[in-house]
C-alpha cells in the first residue's frame, strides 16, 4: 500500500546555515541526505531553503542541488544532473524508497519520466522500465514529466493529481525568511523556538490548524540564531506572523538542538498529533 498525500499542503522552511556546522563536502552531503529522508518519511510537499546571517550563497545552492538530486528518481538523474563537483559524494545519499522512486519491477500505475523525443502527436519517454515507452501525446522534450498507466499505454498526468505522496519540491530564497513570508501566503504558520510554548500544552491548538486543504508552513531557525532573531532583522515580529510559536523539545538536555534534529522531532510530533 502506497502512502497517500497529506490532506493539507505542508511546507518546511530551513536555513542554509545548517551546512555551516560542518566543513567538508562529504559531511554536507550526509546532512542533505538525512534531511531528504526526513522530508520524505513525513510526506513534506515543499522545502524552502533560506539565507540567514550565517548563510552563504554557495552553501544555499549546494543544499538546493543536493536535496533536488535526492528527490529525483535514480533513473532520471543522468538526464537532469550533469557532472558536478557538488555531487562528488552524492553516492552517500541514501535511497528515499518513496512511491515515485520505483524499481523496474515495481507494479505502480504512476511513474515519473524524462521526454527523450517529441514530435507530432507522439513522445518517447524513459520511465525507468527496461525500454523507453511511447506516449500518444506531444510532450515538452528534455523535461521531467509524470505519467499514468492507461491500459497498455502511458499518458501524462499532472503531479498534483497523483493520489500518493510524490516527493517534495525545493525552493531557494536568497533574500531570507522574511522576504519569503512577505511574498508567499500561508493559511497557518507554526514557528519552532526554544522560547515558545511547550508542545504538551498546545496539542489541541496544533490539531485545529492541521485542516484539509490548508497551506501550512513550519519554520525552523539556524544553529546560531532562533527565529525571533532571524525575523527581527527583517523587522518582523514572530508572534505577528505565527499562529503558534512552539517549543518542540521542552527540557532539552543539550545546549542546542541542531536544525535537522529539530526537523525530525517536530515532524514526528506533528504526525502523532494528526492521529489523536
Amino acid at each position: 500500500m502506497y502512502p497517500p498525500k497529506r490532506s493539507y499542503d505542508l511546507t518546511i522552511c530551513i536555513p542554509s546555515s545548517v551546512f555551516s556546522v560542518v566543513d567538508t563536502l562529504i559531511e554536507k552531503t550526509i546532512i542533505a541526505g538525512l534531511i531528504a529522508r526526513i522530508l520524505s518519511i513525513y510526506r513534506v510537499e515543499r522545502v524552502v531553503v533560506y539565507l540567514d546571517s550565517y548563510s552563504n550563497r554557495k552553501d544555499a545552492n549546494l543544499m538546493k542541488e543536493l536535496l533536488e538530486y535526492a528527490e529525483t528518481p535514480q533513473y532520471l538523474r543522468r538526464y537532469l544532473f550533469p557532472l558536478s563537483q557538488n555531487l562528488k559524494y552524492a553516492g552517500l545519499i541514501p535511497p528515499l524508497r518513496t512511491p515515485h522512486h520505483p524499481t523496474i519491477d515495481s507494479d505502480i500505475e504512476f511513474r515519473d519520466g524524462y521526454v527523450l523525443k517529441s514530435e507530432f502527436e507522439r513522445s518517447v519517454v524513459d520511465i525507468g522500465l527496461k525500454n523507453p515507452i511511447e506516449c500518444p501525446f506531444k510532450l515538452p522534450q528534455n523535461k521531467r514529466v509524470s505519467m499514468r498507466r492507461n491500459g497498455s499505454s502511458w499518458v501524462p498526468i499532472e503531479r498534483e493529481k497523483i493520489p500518493y505522496y510524490w516527493g517534495y519540491e525545493v525552493f531557494l530564497d536568497v533574500k531570507g525568511l522574511g522576504h519569503h513570508l512577505k511574498n508567499f501566503k500561508y493559511d497557518h504558520i507554526i514557528s519552532t523556538s526554544r522560547l515558545g510554548t511547550p508542545i504538551c500544552s498546545i496539542i489541541d491548538k496544533i490539531k485545529n490548524i492541521l485542516k484539509p486543504e490548508k497551506r501550512i508552513a513550519i519554520l525552523f531557525g539556524s544553529p546560531y540564531e532562533g527565529l525571533h532573531e532571524i525575523l527581527r532583522k527583517d523587522s518582523i515580529d514572530i508572534n505577528a506572523v505565527s499562529d503558534i510559536v512552539v517549543n518542540m523539545v521542552p527540557n532539552q538536555g543539550t545546549a542546542t538542538v541542531r536544525t535537522e534534529e529539530a526537523l525530525i522531532i517536530s515532524l514526528a510530533i506533528i504526525s502523532v498529533i494528526e492521529l489523536i
